[in-house]
């Protein structure tokens, strides 16, 4: 018989309270919003030029980086020019913090749509998955990639060019799946004839979990196209163990509690979950 000492193994669900548990949370959400639509304003004064009024360089002068940031004409294959001359123009940065400004922006409206529309779990602002800490680890981490391409891409070994380049298509595609997944599976949800059913269709036809997938990729090109090659493959790593040893075993087990017998079909009929012929 276990010693009384001996303490219970931890439930997987302990990660994420909330899940199943439906109901408003409209101050985690609030507080939530209101942070991440800081998060370009932080990302625009690290990587606007040292002259703009809005520079946190020219306020700020003792933060000034040793080596400016690289600017510089910008390729990015299949993408007009025209379209890079008009970011310049428009967002008064040099294309490639232009590129690196998009990066932290573009998912802000990804992520207020998936916690004030999307989302149906409870979002306290405290606790295991609240709204404080899950606002503070996202942001922290947006913020830091412009501060690694402000600081150190001059001068990073792991970052060039020729692979900045290349990072922009990953980004969009990844975003893309990933809004398509929530969003997907948000219109499946409201219509009330669905209700008990499990959503297979579009990309959750292909991967059981093409949310985490379409995050993946997105985060990973943005973490390169900031810090280089070495602060990507670090992501994409910590992302992998992640999904791997928390994320998928948990929504795993709570699909196949909640829908018993329909989550089994489901798993005969979409095989993998992460990525087709591997996972």
């Amino acid at each position: 018989m276990a010693s009384k000492d001996t303490k219970a193994a931890l439930d997987p669900m302990d990660f994420f309270p909330f899940r199943g548990q439906y109901g408003g949370s409209s101050m985690g959400t609030i507080f939530f919003v209101a942070v991440r639509l800081i998060v370009p304003l932080i990302s625009y004064s690290l990587l606007a030029p040292h002259t703009h009024a809005f520079s946190a360089f020219r306020r700020f002068p003792w933060m000034l980086p040793s080596i400016s940031a690289p600017i510089g004409t910008l390729d990015i294959p299949f993408v007009p020019t025209a379209l890079l001359v008009f970011l310049h123009k428009t967002l008064g940065l040099q294309p490639y913090p232009a590129i690196v400004f998009l990066g932290a922006t573009l998912p802000t409206f990804s992520f207020i749509a998936y916690t004030a529309l999307w989302r149906r779990e409870r979002f306290p602002m405290t606790g295991q998955g609240g709204s404080l800490q899950v606002t503070t680890q996202v942001n922290l981490v947006d913020i830091m990639h412009s501060i690694l391409f402000a600081y150190l891409a001059s001068k990073n070994p792991t970052w060039t060019p020729a692979l900045f380049r290349w990072m922009p298509i990953p980004f969009v595609l990844g975003l893309i799946l990933h809004v398509w997944s929530d969003h997907s599976k948000y219109i499946f949800r409201k219509d009330a004839r669905n209700k008990g059913k499990v959503y297979t269709g579009g990309p959750w036809g292909v991967v059981r979990h093409p949310n985490f997938l379409g995050f993946t990729v997105w985060r990973t090109a943005f973490a390169i196209a900031a810090g280089g090659w070495a602060f990507g493959g670090s992501m994409f790593l910590g992302f992998i163990y992640l999904f791997y040893f928390t994320s998928i075993p948990v929504l795993e087990g709570y699909m196949k509690g909640k829908y018993g017998k329909q989550w089994e079909l489901v798993t005969e009929k979409v095989r993998w979950m992460f990525l087709p012929g591997i996972w």
